[in-house]
């Protein structure tokens, strides 16, 4: 536990912790640490916190909480032991992906990669009305240098 943590728990300065299952947590570990008794610690941390009516506080330690989205998700996410769920969502993903690759790697090498291209420089010429320079068949043989 940290200083700022423990200084908030014992003075009662609830803000730090960003929900209340964070400071029931705090307030267990520090009671464990003290050896003092935590049920009868978080009872009365339900009562300060206004989470429970001290005619309504049970004895088992288990009042009512408030109930928000972010705090059923922390509460749901808790107990994840991200340890081993990291290591196969890495898996999960780089099966997914060879997948994917593995079928654009098929259908690129069954494609036809001059499809679009057009027939280029081996088609005739088309005759045009461009103008064009005149080709000459008999041109005179060139003299050979040094002769």
């Amino acid at each position: 536990m940290k200083t700022d943590q423990v200084q908030a728990l014992e003075s009662g300065d609830w803000s730090i912790f960003a929900a209340p299952v964070y400071t029931r947590g705090f307030v267990r570990n520090y009671a464990t640490l003290l050896k003092l008794d935590p049920e009868a610690l978080l009872n009365d941390l339900d009562v300060e916190l206004g989470q429970a009516q001290p005619s309504t506080a049970k004895a088992d330690g288990d009042s009512p909480l408030r109930a928000g989205v972010i705090d059923g998700l922390m509460l749901h996410f808790s107990g994840v032991k991200w340890r081993a769920v990291i290591p196969i969502f890495l898996i999960v993903t780089m099966a997914v992906g060879g997948f994917f690759a593995a079928d654009y790697w098929r259908d690129y090498q069954s494609r036809d990669h001059l499809e679009g291209l057009g027939s280029g420089l081996n088609d005739a010429p088309v005759p045009g009305d461009e103008d064009q320079l005149p080709v000459i068949t008999n041109a005179p043989p060139r003299a050979a240098k040094g002769s």
